[in-house]
């Protein structure tokens, strides 16, 4: 830990985020008296701390039978930080990412705002396998244009492919063209859904967009992610293929 913990207050976390950051990315899943025996922190240190990681979308929480617990999201979070360091960051990510895959088979994070969006885009690229997303009109677009924007080029460059079944809306119409490596498909604007669904390697993701607020639920586990994959699929096949916008004369 000694050596990883002067890189990640490089990146601008401050010595008690660094650390308990290193204790979850290892340990996975805690509560908060776990991580204060651990650090031989103050409860309401450790639960300050937590609140500051959660904010820039590097834990999450959830109740796992009535106890509030905390799991680190992905190592590759830690590149959303900085661009300028990601050689630095990348030294400890190899190590991390072990530690962070060899976790209990199910692992279940809570994030809030624009944090949460950005990890699962750096997770998306780390992965660098394809990606399949359900319901939703490309509201990331006008969320965040930058930033997707430059996950969509950075996909582009990795060659990592993705297939979208978007409601049939004018503004998921207008931006499909823009996505690259992607095949998409229009479904019924009706259609109900809790929010948009992502699934990739072993996660499934769901993002609730409500104005300009959001919740992203991320959750690991190789099954239910196979299953959604598998499902997404066949409704993919049996939907017919967009047929080209009409330009307005």
């Amino acid at each position: 830990m000694a050596d990883e913990l002067p890189i990640l207050e490089g990146l601008g976390l401050s010595p008690n985020e660094a650390k308990l950051y290193l204790i979850l990315a290892r340990g996975g899943r805690m509560k908060a008296n776990e991580l204060a025996l651990k650090t031989n922190l103050q409860r309401r240190t450790v639960y300050d701390t937590l609140a500051q990681l959660e904010k820039k979308g590097m834990v999450g929480k959830a109740q796992v039978g009535g106890v509030l617990t905390f799991t680190p999201s992905p190592p590759s979070s830690l590149l959303m930080f900085l661009d300028e360091k990601r050689d630095s960051v990348e030294k400890i990510l190899p190590l991390l990412s072990r530690s962070f895959e060899a976790q209990e088979k199910t692992s279940v994070s809570v994030l809030y705002g624009k944090a949460g969006i950005k990890m699962v885009l750096e997770d998306v690229l780390a992965q660098r396998q394809e990606f399949y997303v359900y319901h939703g009109q490309l509201q990331f677009f006008e969320y965040m244009p930058k930033f997707f924007r430059l996950f969509n080029d950075k996909r582009k460059h990795l060659g990592i492919r993705t297939k979208y079944l978007l409601l049939d809306v004018p503004y998921a119409r207008e931006f499909a063209p823009q996505m690259p490596l992607a095949e998409i498909k229009f479904i019924d604007p009706s259609s109900l859904s809790a929010g948009v669904y992502w699934t990739y390697a072993d996660r499934l993701v769901l993002f609730v967009l409500q104005g300009d607020e959001s919740v992203t639920i991320f959750i690991k586990n190789s099954e239910l992610a196979r299953a959604f994959k598998k499902n997404f699929e066949k409704i993919f096949e049996a939907t017919p293929s967009a047929k080209p916008t009409k330009k307005k004369k």
